[in-house]
């Protein structure tokens, strides 16, 4: 990587890192090396993150972003949030089908409250058209599973500790050429660290918005490092 494109890379990683750590690429004959040319880089806050070494993104000023959909892992057993037909969660059942519903309720949680967060920023404009200025971020939600058990036919409050889980899988490419920069992958649980928590539908979608917002506030400080640099 040249030294004009060291600061640009920086606040690129800022997108991926950690408070306490440096993003650095892989090197050597073992680096990890994408099928597009995208570098693996480690200590970052996410999962997996992989980026292009001669980034320079200092032609854009504009974001645009592109949902590529939601999957859902798929689960046999009772639906979630559904009445039982005992008055205790089934035994040895830890993951919950989602019925169409539920899925759009989901889905418009999070993407409302991933949305909103980003849209805090005013270091950057979020536009809807392609541009040589604009960078595109595309981004879904992959294995998708509900940890919410049916509800309760008697009067017993059930604990959970994890609303579900989901992997963010978030694209960052030229808006013009599709040319990609990075890529990054991070699965997170819809939870209050450390603490067990009612399970009912106000604090199950307190939860997913909670996650929603975690990632967006991800995203923003990334974009607003990165589109900031001189």
């Amino acid at each position: 990587m040249s030294i004009r494109n060291n600061a640009l890379f920086l606040t690129l990683a800022v997108l991926f890192a950690g408070c306490s750590s440096t993003p650095q690429f892989q090197t050597g004959p073992d680096a990890e090396v994408s099928y597009d040319g995208l570098t693996r880089l480690d200590k970052t806050v996410m999962d997996a993150v992989w980026a292009r070494e001669d980034i320079d993104l200092s032609a854009y000023s504009k974001i645009m972003f592109e949902g590529v959909g939601v999957e859902y892992r798929d689960v046999k057993g009772p639906y979630s949030g559904r009445a039982g037909t005992t008055s205790s969660r089934p035994t040895g059942d830890t993951e919950f089908r989602l019925d169409d519903a539920t899925k759009a309720l989901f889905e418009e949680e999070i993407r409302g409250a991933f949305a909103e967060e980003v849209a805090k920023s005013d270091k950057y404009e979020i536009v809807e058209n392609p541009g040589r200025d604009v960078l595109l971020v595309r981004g879904g939600l992959l294995d998708v599973v509900s940890r919410v058990p049916p509800e309760s036919m008697g009067r017993s409050t059930i604990y959970i500790d994890s609303v579900g889980e989901a992997t963010l899988v978030l694209e960052i490419r030229d808006s013009m050429s599709n040319a990609i920069y990075a890529r990054a992958i991070d699965r997170r649980a819809a939870q209050r660290m450390g603490q067990m928590m009612e399970s009912n539908r106000v604090t199950n979608r307190a939860e997913v918005r909670r996650l929603g917002r975690r990632w967006g506030e991800l995203l923003r400080n990334g974009l607003e490092a990165m589109l900031s640099a001189d």
